[in-house]
């Protein structure tokens, strides 16, 4: 079947799929090199190191039909198609997208082979292709978190987000999750939600020459770039067939964290992408580890992300804050700083005000020494002495001035720092890539 690129492109609807438009092809064959994917990414050498075993994915979706290819990886999953309750197993897929996406994951290489062919497959049906809720799509988040998923794919867009999907998604987060979602397929210049939210690995598509595909929406929150086009794969009934997107792309990522999720088990969501980006080849006219709003950090490199030491720092890089329905879910780090329209004293002026304090002390001690005097002076011509009323027991005039500082550094303020600037630093550098 044929199905228009821009079938669920209109804004009126909640959602859409991504990298949709799948065609029927002739026979594919299993192995690695009849699918040019998995010979840019060097699955062969990748299969000697990891094949994902022992790592569940999440496929947020339209569901992932039981053919050959999904069948043994399959596990009970759950259906928010119709609600944010579950009403099925997840395995009922009438669109046949989310059952692509499966394929290129995990696929058992009867017509498709996945680049984590040992990884399990979390079936969370999310929308039947037509519509779908931001509500329906928390749903469907929670319950990967609640299965204990390692990686969330997530193929969709969502029209219009809100809070409760942008809590979802922190709390997935949050619970060591690495979670990957679609850029868009809308040539636009700005990224799809939930791709855009702080943490989440947003994906680009490009196509066999490593260029960026088209289509492929862009914006300072694309993370990674990874193959979209052309992109051999099958349908829910197992038929052979193609498709373009970022819905593939994000497959392709998605299977890659399986890969360094079951080499390295130790390793927290934050090394896992924080490995990915360290060792992405430049897209063309990029410098390795500089972001650009098409590539965003590069094009993913399963074997040199296989082959790497664990990174030092184990946060999620891509974590900021940020206005809109994700502030109260974005965690953010403090450090000092003046508050807006506050201008923050100097060292300089510091020592200015305690110069000024101190020449202040010594004249106020001077006169109290000079009131004392005349004092003791006038006792003495009137001939009183201890008992004979004169200033005794007088109260310190330091009490007046309090030994702590009365001039306070202001407040600290939350610092928002960009996880997407061109000068972040990573635990080790990036290192050249490898020709392709």
């Amino acid at each position: 079947m044929t199905r228009p690129a821009n079938r669920f492109g209109s804004a009126a609807l909640a959602a859409s799929l991504i990298g949709i438009s799948i065609a029927t092809a002739g026979s594919a064959h299993a192995d690695a090199s009849s699918q040019w994917p998995l010979q840019y990414l060097k699955a062969d050498q990748d299969w000697n190191i990891s094949k994902g075993s022992g790592v569940t994915v999440a496929v947020v979706d339209t569901g992932v039909a039981s053919i050959a290819d999904t069948q043994n990886s399959l596990l009970p999953g759950a259906d928010y198609s119709v609600g944010t309750t579950s009403s099925g197993n997840g395995e009922s897929d009438l669109d046949g997208h989310g059952t692509a996406m499966a394929s290129l994951i995990a696929g058992a290489g009867h017509i498709v082979s996945g680049l984590a062919p040992d990884a399990k497959l979390l079936p969370v049906r999310a929308t039947t292709g037509q519509s779908m809720t931001p509500d329906a799509l928390a749903a469907a988040i929670q319950y990967a978190i609640s299965a204990h998923a390692s990686v969330i794919s997530i193929s969709l867009r969502v029209i219009p987000q809100n809070t409760t999907l942008a809590k979802a998604i922190q709390a997935a987060i949050r619970d060591n999750i690495v979670v990957v979602a679609a850029s868009g397929d809308e040539s636009q210049a700005s990224v799809d939600y939930p791709a855009a939210y702080p943490g989440v690995v947003a994906v680009g598509a490009i196509n066999q020459s490593g260029a960026v595909w088209s289509s492929s929406n862009t914006g300072p929150e694309v993370a990674l770039a990874a193959p979209g086009v052309s992109v051999p794969t099958e349908d829910s009934y197992g038929t052979a067939a193609t498709t373009d997107g970022t819905s593939a792309s994000t497959a392709y990522v998605s299977a890659t964290v399986a890969l360094i999720r079951a080499a390295h088990p130790s390793w927290t969501a934050g090394q896992v992408i924080r490995d990915l980006i360290a060792t992405a080849d430049p897209g063309s006219g990029e410098s390795a580890g500089e972001h650009s709003d098409q590539y965003g950090y590069g094009i993913i490199n399963p074997l040199r992300a296989l082959q790497a030491t664990a990174p030092s720092e184990t946060s999620n890089p891509l974590l900021a804050s940020s206005t809109g329905p994700t502030a109260s879910a974005a965690p953010t780090t403090t450090e000092t700083t003046a508050s807006p329209g506050v201008t923050s004293p100097t060292t300089g002026s510091h020592s200015g005000l305690f110069i000024g304090i101190a020449v202040a002390v010594v004249v106020i001690i001077a006169i109290i020494m000079l009131i004392l005097v005349l004092s003791r002076r006038n006792k003495s011509r009137r001939g009183g002495g201890p008992g004979s009323g004169g200033v005794v027991g007088a109260q310190s005039p330091y009490a007046q001035y309090p030994q702590q500082n009365p001039y306070q550094q202001p407040t600290q303020g939350p610092y928002q720092q960009d996880p997407y600037g061109k000068q972040q630093q990573y635990p080790y550098p990036p290192q050249q890539p490898p020709q392709r």
